[in-house]
């Protein structure tokens, strides 16, 4: 589905903000398009968030929105996202990023300005997590995805029965009682309202202009203004390889990633790095995200999915998402792979579904993942110390297989939801490569990107120009 979003006159003030922005080409009550939008006073720092509402076009089905208080001379940004395929703006949409670049499921307007006059804004400090390092942000490898930094925190209320929608605020679920929750399936959403929250750390939030009274949000602006100050080596930023910068299928193209970048408070990426920037990407899902798995494991079993069904606890909801994000970014040509056998393997982790599509489990597939898995305890002490965590090996293949034993609907999955907090599953191309993949290492020394040392590597222990830098006890990487 391909939403369009009709922006009104002078959309980023009080009054454009507060007027019902309306959609065509999705259904508002079903496949639901949103919009965020941060508000700073450039002077102090002081920043609110306000999410207008959406609605199908020629609807008068909704409550109408908060007028915002703006902060003084006010800079305001707005980003979206969509349940649907892609996102396009019209109407007053000079500042924003299409029509005239179609960013897939994305869109932003004003970001470049609101960004650079937010250097008095106060960051909080991400904290340690219950894992023992730095809390992720949205530019954590153990937190991208095939498309980083896309979609919004944003959350409606939808009436089930009269279909009536509103924005969330506490007023408004008074009116509608039996109102649900209707949210983007949004890498900010899974930040801020489970990943953080499963590992003890806490979302930046700022009040919501809507709901002066009510609780504060989090928003797609503020992760990425506090990923931006914080987040440090290695930096996941949007890749030439993802499909939300093709210009069409599986070419990538240099003028959509500046944009999208930029409009997410990124670097700017370099042109003629794009095949240094996907290796680099791929290497660290491998070698930073694929670890993490292990190590948060006992964090994220049975805690609540975001997509249930998808993965039926947070750990398998996450196994599927980068088992399908590894080929959707072309890493499985990038850096081919063997088992502990000397076969290939299509990934360095493998989702493993039931008979209603929903995922168990993850297979950890790599000798090195095997090995690391083992070393942290293994799955039979997070057996022990999870009683509901039960788990299988394979002799056959040397691989590890992490399943949790909550059990799983058996009733026939519908195709259409109401409320939905993950991202459609789209389909691409599969891309083959006929340039030489680069290689791990020479008869002494490593490329860059690829590991170096760490604890019960036998590999090569220096790096062909570049520097083994340590990235933890286990791992470490030439860059």
């Amino acid at each position: 589905m391909n939403c369009v979003v009709k922006l009104p006159t002078n959309p980023l003030t009080a009054t454009g903000l507060s007027t019902p922005w309306t959609v065509t080409g999705c259904d508002q009550t079903v496949t639901s398009t949103f919009a965020e939008c941060a508000a700073v006073d450039p002077a102090t720092g002081n920043i609110g968030i306000y999410s207008p509402l959406l609605i199908n076009e020629g609807s008068t089905n909704f409550i109408k929105p908060a007028v915002p208080t703006l902060p003084n001379n006010a800079v305001v940004g707005c980003w979206f996202g969509t349940n649907g395929l892609t996102t396009t703006l019209s109407g007053d949409s000079a500042t924003c990023t299409s029509p005239g670049t179609a960013l897939g499921q994305f869109a932003a307007c004003n970001a470049v300005a609101f960004f650079a006059a937010t250097s008095a804004v106060t960051v909080p400090p991400l904290g340690i997590g219950r894992n023992g390092v730095p809390c992720y942000t949205t530019r954590s490898f153990q937190i991208v995805d095939m498309d980083q930094s896309d979609n919004v925190v944003t959350t409606y209320l939808l009436d089930p029965n009269t279909l009536k929608l509103a924005q969330k605020t506490v007023a408004n679920a008074l009116l509608l009682p039996n109102a649900t929750d209707v949210n983007n399936g949004s890498d900010n959403l899974l930040l801020d309202l489970f990943y953080r929250p499963a590992l003890g750390c806490t979302a930046f939030t700022a009040p919501n202009l809507a709901d002066p009274n009510g609780p504060p949000v989090g928003a797609l602006a503020l992760n990425e203004i506090q990923a931006q100050r914080m987040q440090v080596y290695p930096v996941a930023e949007i890749p030439p390889l993802d499909d939300f910068v093709f210009a069409s299928a599986g070419v990538p193209d240099f003028y959509r990633q500046v944009l999208y970048r930029e409009s997410v408070f990124q670097s700017p990426p370099v042109q003629s790095n794009t095949s240094e920037e996907s290796l680099f990407y791929c290497q660290n899902l491998l070698n930073v995200a694929a670890p993490a798995f292990i190590t948060d494991l006992k964090f994220l079993v049975n805690k609540t999915s975001p997509a249930p069904a998808m993965g039926k606890d947070l750990f398998s909801f996450l196994m599927q998402r980068f088992a399908a994000s590894w080929p959707a970014l072309n890493c499985n040509n990038l850096i081919p792979l063997t088992g502990n056998n000397g076969l290939p393997v299509a990934g360095p982790i493998t989702a493993n579904f039931d008979g209603n599509g929903v995922c168990v489990s993850g297979t950890f597939n790599t000798p090195f993942l095997v090995q690391f898995l083992r070393h942290h305890g293994g799955p039979t002490t997070e057996a022990l110390a999870l009683s509901a965590t039960a788990t299988t090996t394979s002799t056959t293949t040397s691989t590890t297989t992490i399943t949790t034993t909550t059990k799983t609907t058996t009733t026939t999955k519908t195709t259409t939801t109401k409320t939905t907090t993950t991202k459609p599953t789209r389909t691409r191309a599969t891309k083959t490569k006929t340039t030489t993949t680069q290689a791990a290492a020479t008869s002494t020394c490593a490329a860059k990107y690829y590991q170096c040392g760490g604890i019960n590597f036998t590999g090569p222990k220096c790096c062909i120009a570049s520097t083994c830098t340590v990235q933890n006890p286990y791992y470490w990487q030439c860059v």
